[in-house]
């Protein structure tokens, strides 16, 4: 009888019971709309000269930037400036970079310290010219921000725009008397020099 029982319980649990598999349908994915940056980074990559770089340089202006895509099309921008030779190219580069900065939306203080680093490479004046405009843009966009980085930010631009021989308005001497009381001796610092 225990032989009988031992069989029963070893067959109760040894059946297998099997689920069909339905076929999943395999998802396809795909982008609804191609990235700004990539697509700017291959065709600047298909450029065989610094004319069909313009052009493709033209025609990417001409199109309107998603907020999520203008810090990835800045860096391919930049990373494009420093490889090219060609002024014509560098200066519609750093009209762009600009007008990127300007989008609602977009904190440009991520690209300050890129922007004053190609001053000081740079030979052209007309590309010069067109850096401190874009560095222009660039403080007049940043907000007096409690951030002390932010802030220090903001001086140094402005103090390197008078630097390079830029008027600056007496608002900007108010901001920086009111900075000579900030907390963080860097900021005070900067002020001093403006």
């Amino acid at each position: 009888m225990a032989a009988h029982l031992k069989k029963r319980v070893y067959e109760e649990f040894s059946k297998v019971v099997q689920i069909p598999h339905e076929e999943a349908q395999a998802k396809k994915l795909r982008l609804s709309k191609p990235s700004k940056s990539a697509a700017l980074h291959v065709d600047l990559c298909k450029a065989t000269n610094s004319t069909d770089a313009l052009q493709y340089l033209l025609q990417f202006a001409r199109k309107p930037v998603e907020v999520e895509s203008v810090e990835g099309v800045i860096r391919i921008l930049l990373e494009h400036y420093y490889k090219e030779t060609d002024n014509s190219v560098r200066l519609k580069i750093a009209s762009l970079l600009g007008l990127l900065s300007k989008t609602n939306g977009f904190s440009p203080d991520c690209i300050v310290d890129d922007a004053i680093n190609t001053l000081g490479n740079e030979k052209s004046h007309q590309v010069l010219a067109q850096l401190l405009d874009t560095l222009l843009v660039i403080g007049s966009q940043l907000p007096e921000s409690p951030a002390v980085r932010l802030r220090l930010i903001e001086v140094a631009c402005k103090l390197q725009l008078h630097d390079r021989g830029m008027k600056i308005y007496q608002i900007i001497y108010d901001q920086a008397c009111r900075l000579l009381s900030d907390d963080y001796e860097q900021v005070r610092s900067a002020a001093v020099q403006m």
